[in-house]
């Protein structure tokens, strides 16, 4: 089973709309502010993750991986994070969403196959993702 929380700057509808479709396979998809309190910083709620077991964060803050603190908290905690190529992140609400549904299988495969990381999900079907 894999659990994919959704950060705050994804539109809510996307994950509650996938969740729909994943949820009859064992996974879950929730906005962020379904598990945590709106204003929870970055770090408390990768930590807060870390302590239970397989998560995936998908987010279009693609600078958050490049920020020290953030980037440390990420790898500490154990979850996989994937943000949204810049293309993606301005494509329209239900783009991003076929996007993430295209990638879904390939998320839940590095989720169970890797202990941390951060990519970038990319627009196509077929491409790989790229590590960050």
């Amino acid at each position: 089973m894999v659990n994919v929380l959704f950060d705050h700057n994804m539109p809510p509808v996307i994950p509650r709309a996938l969740d729909l479709l994943v949820r009859p396979f064992g996974h879950q998809a929730i906005p962020l502010r379904d598990k945590f309190p709106v204003d929870i910083e970055d770090i408390d709620y990768f930590t807060a993750l870390g302590k239970e077991r397989d998560w995936v964060v998908i987010s279009k803050d693609v600078a958050n991986a490049k920020r020290k603190p953030e980037r440390e908290a990420i790898i500490r905690s154990g979850v996989l994070t994937f943000y949204l190529s810049p293309k993606v992140g301005k494509q329209s609400i239900t783009q991003q969403a076929a996007t993430i549904l295209w990638q879904w299988d390939k998320i839940c495969d590095q989720r169970a196959r890797l202990a941390n990381g951060l990519f970038l999900l990319p627009e196509g079907k077929g491409s790989k993702f790229r590590t960050l």
